[in-house]
């Protein structure tokens, strides 16, 4: 595929200072005041995939129920095609997993042909298989429902009534959600997949490999996408809706163009629906919800990605198409209980949200 170009325009990419700009996105209960130390060891990070299809037990599919402590969901998937002597695309799994932390998973290797596979003798540092079983198809992106997270938070710092703040928040947290912002980790290490977009964008750098593209581009979507939420935030309307806004309704990804506020922003109280904020890409000629956006809106959106036009032109270029997003997520099941000097939490998020997104609103990094 041919990679469009942009021009360069505004503030040149090496002047930005992408983390902090990261850092300074707008908290919905105001920055904490509680300090805490967050993956100091992988146990204090569990996250276990909650699929929404179960294997049949037959077909050409191996499903392999990893635990994984360590590693990156993308070095596993090499690590099994090189043990089933298949291609890397014959490996599939639904989602990328933490790096520093404990997961666990399911991957799936194509091998129609041949004897079976002893996964008894499968052996890599860092990976338990659970079981295995057959399937009919592979797993693609996307596959599972949510994920469900344990994590320990450890060394709060010692202050006065520091269980009341944090209930507090946990509380609040509990009935209206948190920020759905994309977490740290999808710009890269120091945030530099975003420099990396734009010399792409400008033609500056060629991009082959497909898999890294779709990253870099999945980072300037995404990088816009937490302006918005960000400038929502300050504007105090990201807990209700606007005229014309589309509206995400919860658990899914449909959404619907708001007509009557009064009754839907009911509706949002109640956590059936969300705002959103774009994942921005070229518009389809179809789609008429933009030109149905209140002018306020449409307005808030543009001055929020106003710095970044090289980033908005770059996708419209790539023909990345345009959608909608929740701005805020609501953590399911949501419990916590305090040992020693640690918080510990235990919830249930869906696909694609992060858990960085809620212990932003409850801890400063120590």
């Amino acid at each position: 595929m041919t990679q469009a170009t942009v021009p360069t325009q505004g503030k040149d990419a090496s002047q930005i200072d992408w983390l902090s700009r990261l850092d300074g996105l707008a908290y919905a209960y105001g920055k904490p005041d509680v300090c805490g130390k967050v993956k100091q060891l992988p146990e204090h990070f569990i996250v276990t995939e909650l699929m929404d299809v179960e294997p049949s037990g037959e077909g050409e599919h191996y499903w392999l129920d990893i635990t994984k402590t360590r590693l990156n969901t993308d070095a596993v998937a090499k690590s099994l095609a090189r043990f089933s002597g298949v291609a890397n695309r014959d490996v599939g799994y639904s989602g990328m997993k933490d790096f520093h932390a404990v997961t666990r998973q399911w991957f799936s290797v194509w091998k129609p042909k041949g004897a079976e596979l002893d996964w008894a003798s499968y052996a890599n540092d860092g990976v338990v298989v659970n079981q295995v079983v057959k399937h009919s198809r592979k797993i693609k992106r996307g596959t599972h429902k949510a994920n469900h997270f344990r994590i320990r938070v450890v060394d709060i710092a010692a202050q006065a009534n520091i269980s009341d703040q944090l209930n507090s928040k946990l509380e609040r947290i509990e009935l209206s959600g948190v920020p759905n912002y994309f977490g740290a980790q999808r710009f890269g290490r120091g945030a530099n997949n975003l420099p990396k977009a734009l010399d792409m964008f400008s033609g500056k750098r060629r991009i082959k490999d497909r898999n890294l593209r779709g990253i870099l581009l999945s980072s300037a979507r995404s990088w816009l996408f937490n302006s918005v939420i960000s400038a929502r935030i300050k504007a105090g309307t990201w807990l209700s809706l606007y005229v014309g806004e589309p509206a995400n309704l919860n658990g899914s990804n449909s959404v619907f163009v708001v007509v009557d506020v009064t009754a839907e922003n009911q509706r949002v109280k109640n956590l059936d629906i969300h705002p959103t904020a774009p994942l921005w890409g070229e518009l389809n000629a179809q789609d008429n919800s933009a030109k149905l956006m209140s002018p306020e809106l449409a307005e808030l959106e543009a001055t929020a990605m106003d710095a970044y036009q090289n980033l908005k032109q770059g996708l419209e270029s790539a023909r990345v198409e345009y959608q909608r997003r929740a701005l805020r997520l609501v953590p399911r099941a949501l419990q916590w209980e305090y040992d020693g000097g640690d918080l510990c939490l235990s919830f249930e998020l869906q696909r694609g949200q992060f858990a960085t997104s809620v212990l932003r609103e409850l801890v400063s990094e120590a």
